[in-house]
């Protein structure tokens, strides 16, 4: 179980088949909240970019849009990537949906991209990397 209490489940594309190394988590919306980012519209920035990771989504309530890169370490020899967002009044999601779809995501997928590309022994590659996208 995840920080949320709730079992992480996969993520499946719209014909049902399961996404490989994508599993997101929510949590109940407060009453009058919304999620604005849609963990396939995470996955579609990804892959937009040509990236193929290990992507952990935690949705729950708050303002916040935190994005962590972990290199791989002894029992885990690959990179994941950590994302947790949080919730937006009802009336804003549409907003806030479009801010994040145009914006805050192809800055994200740019910065790992961009991250990946270095050689993996490089000193920026072999730590973790944390990138703060939250709405100021």
């Amino acid at each position: 179980m995840g920080k949320t209490g709730r079992k992480p489940q996969p993520l499946r594309n719209s014909s049902g088949r399961e996404l490989p190394s994508f599993m997101s988590e929510t949590d109940k919306l407060p009453k009058g909240q919304s999620y604005p980012l849609k963990p396939m519209k995470l996955a579609e920035a990804l892959s937009a970019e040509g990236i193929s990771i290990d992507v952990h989504l935690v949705r729950g309530p708050g303002v916040r849009f935190d994005v962590y890169f972990w290199p791989p370490r002894p029992g885990i020899p690959h990179d994941r990537l950590y994302v947790c967002t949080g919730t937006v009044p009802s009336e804003q999601a549409a907003d806030a949906r479009q801010k994040i779809e145009s914006t805050t995501l192809p800055a994200m997928a740019t910065w790992l991209a961009n991250l990946l590309k270095e050689d993996p022994r490089s000193p920026n590659r072999q730590q973790e990397q944390w990138f703060d996208l939250s709405p100021r």
